[in-house]
C-alpha cells in the first residue's frame, strides 16, 4: 500500500528516517538499529548524491503561514500554519518536451526577498490593496525556476521557464496537493461551475461514487485539513493556458491530482443550441507555448478564521497588472435586464418580447431608477453570424433613445460566434454606440478556450466596451489585467431559479461569499421579488428565489458583482418604488470592504464603505440567527442607519419585511434577528 511521506529528521540518534501519518495516529519507523541505519545512509549516498536532501524555508510576514521545499527525486513542499502541517509534502514538475523540470532537480541559486507595497484598483472591494508577501526563488539547472511566495493568508507557487527554444509543447504539469488521513472538504456536486457545495469527507472509504473519469473537480475547493484551519485551492495568473481541474486518486491516500483539458485539434459546434464551439479531436498534450514564459500560480488560502475566505484578494494580487493606460470609461454599474423574468411586460399598448418597445420600456426604467444600463439578452442576432439582426429589434433606435436617456446598452452573443467575428462584430457594434457584451456558452477550458477570454478581453478594451462573461470558467485575474472584463458567471446563480427548483436554496447563496466568491466577480444577477420560505414551483416568467426579501436584497451588498443586474421586471419592482429606489442606490464598487462577523457556509455579515458612507449587510443559510453589531468600524460621528429587515413573519412569509430609521455612532450597539434563510441591509449615512 502507497503511503505520502513527510521528510524529518526526527529520531533522537540523528539517523534518517521517513515516517507517514496513519489512520491510527501511529508512525511507521523505517530504520530502528542505529548502525543499520548510519550504514544504509552512507551507502546510499555513495551509490546517489541526490539521496542527501536540500530543504528552503520560506515564511508569511507574520510568520504564521510557513512552507518547506525538500529537493530529492523531484520538488516537494510542506505547508505549516502556526506550526501545524496543513499540507502534507506534495510534489511539483512540469514536462516539456523531453524535458522532466523538476526531476532529479539540481539546484543553482535562491534567492528570498521581501516586498511590501500597495496598488491602486479601478474597481472592486477595496480602491487600495497591500500587497505584502515573502518570496523564496529557486533557480534549477535546465533554464528552469520556482518561485514560491508566503502572505499572511495563503502561499502559492509557480514554475518560470527561460528554455532556447522559442515555442515549446507542454505534456502535462504534475499539481499535487496531499493531506492527512480524515479531513473534510468542500467540493462541488456537479460537473460544472453552476453546482452546490458538498461536504464529504475526503478519506477514499467515504467517496466510495467518486469517479475521475466522470467527476473532475472544479476549483475552488475548501479543505478542513486540521480541526481548527481550512485551506482553499485553486488558482491565479491563467494566462494562455489550459484551467486547473482535480482528480480524487482511486487509491488509499489523500491526493489531489491536478489534470487538464488537452489541447484541441479539432472543434465542432455543439452543447446547448449549438451556441458553443467543443473540441473534437485531442492532442496527448496540453499547451503549445513560449519556451520563455511564467507559468499559473497554484494558491492555497490558509487560516484559522473563516472570515479571511470571504475577503482576500489574492487572486488579484498575483495576477498581471493593468495593461491599459486609459480606464476612465470603464464604467461599473446596474443593468435592467430582460430574460431572467421572461420579458414581462404589465400595464402597456405592446407585447413584452425580444422587440424594440420591450427594450425602450427597460430604458425608460433604468432612467428613472438610476440604473446604468439596460442588456439585450439572447435572440436579438444571429448566433452564428452576429451581424444579421432580428428585424424586431431596431438597435439603432434603442441605442440613440438610450443615450438621450443617459443609459447605455449591452447585448448578449455566444463567446464562440464573437471569438470567429471579433473585428468585424465589435467594430459593427461600436458604430451603434454599444456600450458592453455579454459573452456566453463557452464550454471549453483547454489552452484556446482561455486564450479566447484574452483575445476578446484585449479586442473589446481597444473599442473601450465593457466584457461580462457568462457560461464561463471561473475568474482567474485576468479582471486585472483588463478591468474591462467586469463580470464573469461560473455559478449557480439567479437564472437557476428557472431550471431548478433545489439549486439556488438560502444554504447555497451562503456558500457563495467564501468559495466561489473567493475568485473574483460573479453574474450572479440578485433581485427577484416573488420570495419564498417553501413551496418554490418552476416558472419561466416572473420566477420565485428561496429565502426573505431582505435576504435577496442584501445580496447587492454581499456578492461581489461590479455589473449587477436587477433581474426581476420594471413593473414589479415599480410595485415597491422604496425598496427598489434603496437598491437602485447601493454602489456596485466600494472604498473599502471588512467582514464584520462570519461563520463557513452558515452567515456573513459584511460592511462596505463608499464615501463617508457604509452598507452593512448579512445573510444566514437555514438556521435563524441573531447579529449583535459592534459600529466601532465607523469614524467619530453621528450617523442616520435605515434598516431592511426580516419582518415578524418573515419565518413564514418570505416577502415580509420592514424598515428601522435610527441614529448610531461609532459607540453603538445593535441586535437584529434573521429568521431561517433571512438576512438585513443598513445603509448608514454620515449626518
Amino acid at each position: 500500500m502507497k503511503r505520502h511521506f513527510q521528510f524529518a529528521k526526527s529520531k533522537k540518534d540523528g539517523s534518517e528516517c521517513i515516517h507517514s501519518p496513519q489512520p491510527s495516529g501511529k508512525r511507521i519507523i523505517r530504520l530502528k538499529n542505529r548502525s543499520i541505519a548510519v550504514l544504509f545512509i552512507l551507502f546510499s549516498i555513495c551509490l546517489d548524491p541526490l539521496y542527501a536532501s536540500e530543504n528552503l524555508k520560506l515564511s508569511s510576514p507574520n510568520s504564521e503561514i510557513s512552507l518547506e521545499v525538500t529537493l530529492l527525486e523531484k520538488i516537494y513542499y510542506t505547508v505549516f500554519f502556526k506550526d501545524d502541517r496543513v499540507l502534507e509534502a506534495s510534489p511539483m514538475s512540469l514536462s516539456i518536451g523531453d524535458k522532466a523540470l523538476g526531476a532529479t532537480p539540481k539546484l543553482l541559486k535562491s534567492v528570498i526577498k521581501g516586498v511590501d507595497q500597495s496598488f491602486n484598483t479601478i474597481w472592486g472591494s477595496r480602491r487600495e490593496i497591500k500587497d505584502q508577501y515573502n518570496q523564496l526563488t529557486l533557480d534549477f539547472e535546465g533554464g528552469f525556476s520556482v518561485e514560491f511566495r508566503a502572505y499572511n493568508s495563503g502561499v502559492a507557487y509557480r514554475f518560470v521557464t527561460r528554455l532556447n527554444e522559442e515555442q515549446v509543447v507542454v505534456n502535462n504539469e504534475e499539481v499535487s496537493f496531499r493531506f492527512n488521513f480524515g479531513v473534510d472538504t468542500w467540493l462541488m456536486e456537479e460537473k460544472s461551475y453552476e453546482a452546490n457545495y458538498g461536504k464529504t469527507r475526503l478519506d477514499v472509504q467515504e467517496m466510495t461514487n467518486f469517479n475521475n473519469t466522470r467527476n473532475k473537480i472544479y476549483l475552488p475547493i475548501v479543505v478542513q485539513s486540521t480541526p481548527n484551519v481550512k485551506v482553499l485551492i485553486t488558482e491565479a495568473g491563467l494566462y494562455d493556458y489550459p484551467s486547473l481541474f482535480l482528480d480524487r486518486g482511486n487509491d488509499y491516500e489523500n491526493f489531489l491530482n491536478g489534470t487538464f483539458e488537452k489541447y484541441a485539434l479539432t472543434t465542432s459546434i455543439g452543447g446547448f443550441s449549438n451556441y458553443a464551439e467543443l473540441p473534437v479531436q485531442q492532442a496527448d498534450y496540453i499547451a503549445v507555448t513560449n519556451g520563455t514564459r511564467e507559468y499559473p500560480w497554484r494558491l492555497l488560502v490558509i487560516s484559522d478564521d473563516d472570515r479571511t475566505f470571504a475577503d482576500c484578494d489574492l487572486v488579484y494580487q498575483l495576477s498581471k497588472p493593468n495593461v491599459l493606460t486609459d480606464t476612465d470609461w470603464i464604467k461599473p454599474g446596474k443593468v435592467a435586464w430582460d430574460w431572467w423574468h421572461d420579458y414581462a411586460v404589465e400595464g402597456q399598448p405592446f407585447k413584452g418580447g425580444v422587440n424594440t418597445e420591450t427594450y425602450l420600456y427597460h430604458i425608460d426604467f433604468a432612467s428613472k431608477y438610476g440604473l446604468e444600463y439596460i442588456l439585450i439578452d439572447w435572440l436579438w442576432t444571429d448566433k452564428y453570424d452576429l451581424t444579421l439582426f432580428n428585424p424586431d429589434v431596431d438597435l439603432r433606435k434603442i441605442t440613440k433613445y438610450a443615450s438621450s436617456k443617459n443609459v447605455s446598452v449591452i447585448v448578449w452573443c455566444p463567446g464562440h460566434t464573437l471569438h470567429r467575428q471579433l473585428d468585424k462584430a465589435l467594430d459593427l457594434f461600436a458604430g451603434y454606440g454599444i456600450a458592453g457584451v455579454k459573452a456566453d456558452f463557452f464550454g471549453r477550458e483547454d489552452q484556446t478556450g482561455i486564450r479566447m477570454y484574452e483575445d476578446i478581453a484585449q479586442a473589446t478594451a481597444k473599442r473601450k466596451m465593457l466584457i461580462d462573461f457568462h457560461g464561463a470558467a471561473k475568474p482567474t485575474g485576468l479582471s486585472r489585467t483588463y478591468p474591462n472584463v467586469i463580470n464573469y458567471e461560473a455559478v449557480a446563480g439567479n437564472e437557476w431559479n428557472k431550471l431548478n427548483t433545489d439549486k439556488v436554496t438560502v444554504n447555497h447563496k451562503v456558500m457563495l461569499p467564501f468559495t466561489r466568491g473567493f475568485q473574483g466577480p460573479m453574474d450572479y444577477t440578485p433581485g427577484g421579488m416573488r420570495n419564498l420560505q417553501s413551496g418554490h414551483t418552476l416558472r419561466m416568467t416572473m420566477p420565485e428565489v428561496h429565502g426573505t426579501r431582505s435576504n435577496e436584497m442584501a445580496l447587492f451588498v454581499i456578492y461581489n458583482e461590479p455589473l449587477k443586474m436587477l433581474c426581476d421586471a420594471p413593473s414589479v419592482y415599480e410595485r415597491e418604488p422604496e425598496i427598489t429606489r434603496f437598491i437602485s442606490k447601493i454602489p456596485t464598487t466600494w472604498d473599502d470592504t471588512r467582514i464584520l462577523q462570519a461563520e463557513f457556509g452558515t452567515y456573513i455579515v459584511s460592511a462596505r464603505k463608499t464615501g463617508n458612507n457604509w452598507y452593512v449587510a448579512a445573510i444566514t443559510g437555514d438556521q435563524p440567527k441573531t447579529v449583535k453589531l459592534d459600529f466601532c468600524f465607523l469614524s467619530p460621528g453621528k450617523y442616520k442607519a435605515k434598516i431592511l429587515k426580516d419582518g415578524p413573519n418573515a419565518a413564514r412569509i418570505g416577502t415580509d419585511y420592514v424598515w428601522d430609521f435610527i441614529e448610531i455612532s461609532e459607540t453603538s450597539m445593535l441586535e437584529i434577528p434573521m429568521v431561517s434563510g433571512g438576512g438585513f441591509v443598513i445603509f448608514i449615512e454620515k449626518m
